[in-house]
């Protein structure tokens, strides 16, 4: 509390300290933020009247309001194997291949500038400080996967996949913070994702074992059909094929002499 001394020589001077003094002091609040609290979310309120700082959960299939857009993930689901533009791959043991639905629909009032990297992935247990950013259009070469980079128009929709190579967990959450051209950071989303899995885990070693099997079993029917073929009569075998080859002769199966 400032007091102020009412004699006629110091009052201008005590009044005047205590202006200073009192308006320092909104000067601070305004800085500060006296008064905002934060919101359920964590989400403060800055001078602007722009969020940041709050943390903003969903969950699969159900509608994000972000500050730019409307996101809804609509699947999400896991598998070994993914078909690439250069192959089929499978995935190291240990980890996946997530692919995951996006639906967004732009609220704000211009055209977005957006990256397929402004989405991007976590889990528990994750001890890497680098996001985990996803595979798009360039990489699968399908137009129904997310552009690297891209335009959203105002009041645009679109349904994007983004296909993500993880460790194999039950459970990650899909990440997303709003960023202003200002580079103003506002509030941040996580949107949890239980996923569907596609197929049995398989390890490189069991993949490895059942092409061997393949091909085996493709052999041995090879072999079958050759001696069926190769005999004189219903107990011809590949022995007497080989001989009457040698002595220059012609079977049913049409070998000529050389």
């Amino acid at each position: 509390m400032f007091y102020i001394k009412y004699n006629f020589n110091n009052s201008v001077k005590y009044k005047l300290v205590y202006s200073r003094m009192l308006i320092l002091m909104l000067a601070f609040c305004m800085l500060t933020g006296c008064g905002n609290r934060p919101d359920a979310n964590g989400s403060m309120k800055s001078q602007d009247g722009r969020s940041y700082g709050g943390l903003i959960e969903g969950e699969l299939g159900k509608t994000v309001n972000t500050v730019f857009f409307d996101m809804t993930v609509d699947s999400a689901k896991k598998c070994t194997t993914y078909q690439f533009q250069d192959g089929l791959y499978m995935a190291d043991e240990g980890n996946t291949y997530l692919e995951v639905v996006i639906t967004i629909t732009n609220t704000y009032d211009k055209d977005l500038p957006m990256s397929i990297s402004d989405f991007t992935l976590d889990f528990s247990e994750n001890d890497s400080s680098d996001p985990i950013t996803g595979f798009g259009s360039t990489e699968i070469g399908n137009a129904e996967y997310m552009d690297n980079i891209y335009t959203l128009r105002q009041g645009e929709s679109i349904t994007k996949t983004i296909l993500f190579t993880v460790a194999d967990r039950a459970e990650y959450l899909l990440c997303y913070k709003e960023y202003y051209e200002d580079k103003f950071e506002g509030d941040s989303y996580e949107i949890k994702l239980i996923p569907e899995e596609l197929e049995p885990a398989v390890t490189t070693e069991a993949a490895t074992e059942a092409i061997t099997d393949e091909a085996s079993t493709e052999e041995s029917g090879a072999d079958n059909a050759a001696s069926k073929a190769g005999g004189t009569d219903g107990e011809g075998s590949a022995t007497e094929e080989a001989t009457e080859a040698d002595d220059g002769s012609a079977d049913d199966a049409g070998i000529i002499e050389q």
